[in-house]
């Protein structure tokens, strides 16, 4: 079964002000200045290299099927094994409230937080759903139905939590 998720207003913004922080300012300035004009059209390139791969690297959707959690990403999907994970929790907290890193597209990557570190394939910051595997390794995933999910993965591991 598949699952839709979606950016909060948070990640509209973040992901709204970084594209026009590094687009519009080095843009603006490269048409007013005649002389260093390289630099500036580097400096944009550069940044402009960095959205694409944060772009690539967003989580689209979520799927769960027989065996496998499958998160979909433009530039490859991630499997996670049913059978490698111990619980599933809801979370009811931002667990994101003290970072100051992450947000434009979503939040993935391993994060530091209250709970230790955790690795998050997030679109939000509520709505969480964390996976613990056996090995103690922490997943964040944000589907919009948070319900329907861990009712589909209840089921599809053959186990009430």
């Amino acid at each position: 079964m598949k699952f839709s998720i979606s950016s909060d207003q948070i990640v509209r913004k973040k992901t709204a002000g970084v594209f026009l922080l590094f687009t519009v300012v080095p843009l603006f300035n490269l048409f007013h200045t005649s002389d260093q004009w390289i630099w500036y059209l580097g400096f944009f390139l550069f940044f402009m290299f960095l959205l694409l791969l944060t772009y690539l690297h967003r989580p689209t959707q979520y799927q769960v099927d027989t065996n496998n959690i499958i998160i979909y990403r433009p530039i490859g999907n991630v499997e996670i094994n049913l059978s490698e994970i111990s619980r599933v929790d809801r979370v009811y907290h931002d667990l994101l409230k003290k970072t100051t890193t992450g947000g434009a597209f979503g939040y993935f990557g391993k994060y530091e937080t209250d709970l230790g570190n955790i690795r998050f394939y997030a679109t939000r910051r509520n709505k969480m759903v964390m996976l613990t595997k056996i090995d103690q390794t922490k997943i964040i995933l944000t589907p919009d139905n948070q319900d329907e999910f861990i009712k589909s993965l209840e089921t599809k591991s053959g186990r009430q939590q």
